[in-house]
């Protein structure tokens, strides 16, 4: 994935993170079968590569936009997110009510703060977004 983006991002004026591709990778992979024994199998895994903060850190970053599903605290953990990310706008919702859903519930969180978008079928949501995308974008009332 990070390839695909690093080959495309240069011509895109806006970058839509909608979700990692995994947050972590396995840090020691085996090159052959582990045979089944007695004793408790441990993995060890190492964060991947954060390929939205790689595409706001650009010198010159397409208008980012990023997700976070949360579990909890939702909208103080994604505007963390935001910060700590440095992109203008972060989509936060709660994991365990969106995922298998064909409704969501997200606050579209930016510099000015949060807007909560009502609930509904996940097509009038993210038509939302991309409305409030619109509004920030440079040039724009």
């Amino acid at each position: 994935m990070l390839d695909a983006v690093e080959r495309n991002v240069a011509q895109c004026d806006i970058y839509v993170s909608v979700a990692a591709v995994a947050d972590y990778t396995v840090a020691n992979p085996s090159a052959s079968k582990h045979k089944k024994g007695d004793s408790p199998l441990a993995l060890e895994f190492a964060p991947t590569v954060d390929i939205l903060a790689r595409v706001a850190a650009r010198p010159q970053p397409p208008f980012c936009v990023g997700f976070a599903a949360e579990s909890e605290n939702v909208e103080d953990n994604a505007d963390a997110k935001r910060k700590r990310k440095k992109v203008p706008l972060l989509v936060a919702n709660r994991a365990q009510d969106a995922l298998g859903s064909d409704t969501n519930a997200v606050t579209l969180i930016d510099a000015a703060g949060r807007h909560p978008l009502p609930p509904g079928p996940k097509l009038d949501v993210a038509r939302g977004i991309v409305a409030h995308i619109a509004t920030l974008l440079p040039g724009r009332a």
